[in-house]
C-alpha cells in the first residue's frame, strides 16, 4: 500500500506542477472542479491515508487518545463526502460546458450561481455536519474503541434519524446525482450528435466526456456496491450480505463502516 501511496503523491505533485505553469489550463472553468478535487485527495492522500496503514501495521490505533479518534473519524468521514460530491457536481457541470458555453457561465452573475457556489458547498458542507455530529456531538457521548478502525463508530449512528439523513443525504444522493448525469450526458451528446439539429463539437468534447466517465467510474465502482447493498439491509433484509461485504470493504478500507452503520439504521430507536 505504501508503494501506491507514493506513486500517488508523485503523479499528484506533477499534475500540480502542470496547472501551476499552465495558466491556460488553470483559467479553464472545466478545470477548476478537477484540480479542487484532485487536492482534496491529496490530502487525503497525506492526511487521512497513513491513520488505517498504521492502524493495519500496528494492529491498533496509535495514538490512543480520544482526540486522535475525534480527529481521525472527522478527517475521514468529511474527505470521502467532500469527494462525492465534488464529483456529483463536476457530473452536473459538464452538461453546462458542453451544451450552454456561451450563456450560462459567460456571465459573471451565472457563473457564481452555476460554478463557484457549488463548488464552495462540496467543500464545506460535510466538514460542517460532521463538525457537529462528530466533534461538538451535542446528542451523544462517543465511546472509542481503540481495537477498531477509526476507533469504532461514533454516537450519532445511534440516533436513527441522523444515521438515515447522513446516509441518504451524502452517499446515496451524490452517488445518484452521479450516476443520472452520467447517463444523460451520453445520450444527450449521442442524441446531438445523430440530429439534424445543430450538432455540438463532439471531437472538442469527446475527451471531456471520456475523462468524467473514468474518474466517476472508479468512484462508483468504491461506493456502488457498498451502498446498494446498505440500502438492502437499511430498507429490506438487515443481514443482507454481511459476510461478502466484510470481506469487499476490508478490500475497500475505510467504508467498513458504512456497513457497521447501516446495521445500526435498523436496529437504533428514534430520538
Amino acid at each position: 500500500m505504501l508503494i501506491f501511496e507514493v506513486l500517488a503523491i508523485a503523479l499528484s505533485l506533477v499534475i500540480f506542477v502542470h496547472f501551476a505553469v499552465n495558466h491556460q489550463v488553470r483559467s479553464k472553468l472545466k478545470n477548476h472542479g478537477w484540480l479542487v478535487l484532485l487536492i482534496c485527495n491529496f490530502v487525503q492522500l497525506i492526511l487521512d491515508l497513513p491513520m488505517p496503514m498504521s492502524y493495519y501495521y500496528v494492529g491498533s490505533v496509535w495514538p490512543t487518545s480520544n482526540i486522535f479518534c475525534v480527529w481521525w473519524t472527522w478527517c475521514e468521514y468529511s474527505l470521502n463526502s467532500i469527494g462525492l460530491f465534488l464529483m456529483a457536481w463536476i457530473s452536473i457541470e459538464r452538461h453546462f460546458i458542453i451544451f450552454y458555453p456561451h450563456t450560462i457561465l459567460q456571465v459573471s452573475w451565472k457563473k457564481w450561481i452555476f460554478h463557484f457556489i457549488p463548488i464552495i458547498f462540496c467543500l464545506i458542507w460535510a466538514p460542517l455536519f460532521y463538525f457537529v455530529v462528530v466533534i461538538i456531538s451535542p446528542e451523544c457521548t462517543t465511546v472509542w474503541d481503540f481495537s477498531l478502525l477509526i476507533c469504532g463508530l461514533p454516537c450519532h449512528y445511534e440516533i436513527s434519524i441522523l444515521i438515515q439523513f447522513d446516509f441518504i443525504f451524502n452517499i446515496v444522493v451524490p452517488i445518484t446525482i452521479i450516476i443520472l448525469a452520467n447517463l444523460l450526458l451520453v445520450i444527450r451528446v449521442t442524441y446531438q450528435k445523430m440530429s439534424r439539429q445543430q450538432a455540438i463539437n463532439w471531437r472538442r468534447h469527446r475527451k471531456m466526456v471520456s475523462q468524467l466517465w473514468i474518474v466517476s467510474s472508479l468512484y462508483l465502482g468504491f461506493w456502488l456496491p457498498s451502498t446498494i447493498t446498505l440500502l438492502i439491509q437499511v430498507t429490506i433484509l438487515p443481514s443482507f450480505m454481511i459476510d461478502q461485504l466484510e470481506k469487499l470493504m476490508n478490500v475497500i478500507g475505510v467504508v467498513t463502516f458504512r456497513r457497521d452503520a447501516g446495521q445500526k439504521a435498523t436496529m437504533a430507536p428514534a430520538r
